[in-house]
């Protein structure tokens, strides 16, 4: 398979994606105000419905001219999980990851996720993507509010050989301070930090993200890599784990279905935000009592994050939000952990602690004990979740895509947020969504870590023990998101 490869001076090296065959929501987000996340289970023949459905989806040329014209209008992806494709006529074990082959529920307790059936987060207990709850199919649906997400949805799924409806998440755009940005339910902005993708549309020329600085080609806004487009959609190079500005080989999925295709797992977290709230009120009591006044609830809580809830960097900004920083794309992830690109040589954690979820998510410039800088980048994922709320149960319902479930989203979780020794001295499990590595057991305690300064110049490791994670692994799935071309053919 030899992916095409633009010429002129323009697009020197830029790889030519066909946005009218990449579905919308995978290199460019469907984003909010709503959407409606409908896991499915088909019924019959799947074709009929699919020859409904599938001339409403949107592509990403459809969805970039929505958002030219304003970002209204509605906007539609449908994915399948192993047990989907077999359903419509294809062959799931031929395509190259095993994971989804596997499904999520047989691979959540590799995750961390919990082992004793009466937890709550046990794969038995979700509402939906469990043992006997697996989606065949997911329907992502996005409009301009409830209603008309509602009504799309339910008119794509009714009607002769229309699946079952297993479970719906109802899913709407948080805002904070004054609607100045998108927030999660702990209160901090969220997305702040995505990678770019490299690339040019292959009917107009134009890059997918464009260089803000020609003195940075590696970056689209300063801060945000461009990755080659095979991280993200099979048929394209990847990123070399050597020379991250350099294309890697062509990524397979396997058989030519999967070209223009994505991986993409769902992952719905219940979240805990009382329990958030209080830990931050005793962490700052405890940090008073051991010497070290001062700190408030609010600077706990976004050292657990690595950003104070408007977005600003704790690494730009250590003392408090700064709405100069937080607004202007140029600046709100132009920084790194190391002296090499700063704003100081943050290596152990002085401003930022080394457990921090910004950190374990994506160490940046800084090493860890598995990967270099250029490795670093082969695990970045394309985040497109949204806040839910269901029957009182508060969540954020993860999506990410990607070409490689084992490298990139189970490396994610598994040695990174799961991973207590990432960076050695003053590291922990992620304080957000990490979960103790079980077969360590008590000899890892759960514990946030901060550096504070003593009469020892390398300061003081202030250890605070942390209850049970605020997060609770409440169902989902793997599914695979077939390119525009691959749809139609499974209509017929």
């Amino acid at each position: 398979m030899d992916a095409k490869i633009a010429d002129g001076r323009r697009t020197a090296r830029e790889p030519l994606l066909d946005l009218n065959e990449i579905q919308g929501n995978i290199l460019v987000p469907f984003g909010g105000p709503v959407q409606h996340h409908l896991y499915l289970r088909l019924t019959g023949d799947p074709h009929r419905w699919l020859a409904r459905v599938v001339p409403r989806v949107t592509s990403t040329r459809a969805l970039m001219d929505l958002r030219a014209g304003g970002g209204g209008g509605t906007a539609v992806g449908v994915s399948f999980s192993a047990s989907g494709l077999r359903m419509s006529g294809l062959r799931p074990d031929t395509l190259l990851d095993v994971p989804f082959q596997d499904g999520l529920a047989a691979r959540s307790s590799l995750l961390g996720d919990p082992v004793d059936p009466a937890d709550p987060g046990h794969a038995g207990n979700w509402p939906v993507g469990g043992p006997g709850t697996t989606a065949d199919a997911l329907l992502v649906v996005r409009a301009a509010d409830d209603g008309a997400a509602a009504a799309l949805a339910d008119r794509l799924t009714a009607g002769p050989g229309g699946p079952r409806v297993l479970h719906r998440d109802r899913c709407a755009s948080l805002t904070g301070e004054g609607n100045r940005y998108e927030r999660e339910h702990f209160g901090y902005r969220d997305p702040v930090s995505q990678p770019a993708v490299r690339g040019v549309a292959a009917d107009t020329g134009e890059p997918l993200s464009p260089v803000t600085d020609p003195e940075r080609p590696e970056e689209a806004l300063p801060g945000q890599r461009r990755l080659w487009p095979g991280e993200f959609v099979f048929g394209h190079p990847g990123q070399d784990p050597l020379l991250s500005d350099t294309p890697g080989p062509v990524v397979s999925g396997g058989p030519d279905w999967t070209v223009n295709g994505s991986l993409l797992v769902t992952r719905r977290y219940r979240q805990d935000v009382e329990s958030f709230l209080a830990f931050a009120e005793r962490a700052a009591a405890e940090l008073a009592r051991r010497g070290f006044p001062g700190w408030s609830p609010d600077a706990i809580s976004s050292r657990l994050f690595g950003r104070w809830r408007d977005g600003t960097p704790v690494s730009l900004r250590p003392n408090g939000p700064d709405p100069r920083v937080s607004s202007c794309p140029l600046s709100d992830n132009d920084f790194g952990f190391t002296a090499e690109r700063g704003p100081v040589d943050d290596t152990r954690g002085w401003r930022v602690p080394v457990g921090a979820h910004i950190r374990k998510a994506y160490p940046r410039d800084h090493e860890t004990d598995l990967e270099t800088t250029a490795a670093i980048e082969t695990h970045r994922l394309l985040r497109r979740g949204m806040p839910y709320a269901d029957r009182g149960e508060r969540g954020m319902a993860f999506a990410c895509y990607q070409t490689s479930l084992e490298r990139q989203f189970e490396f994610v979780v598994r040695s990174w947020l799961n991973n207590p020794y990432q960076q050695h001295e003053g590291d922990n499990h992620d304080p957000i969504v990490g979960r103790p590595h079980r077969p360590l057991g008590d000899r890892v305690p759960r514990e946030f870590v901060l550096r504070m300064p003593s009469g020892d110049s390398e300061g003081t490791l202030v250890r605070l023990p942390m209850p049970e994670p605020f997060t609770a692994p409440r169902g989902g799935g793997y599914f695979f998101t077939p390119s525009l071309s691959t749809l139609r053919a499974l209509t017929r």
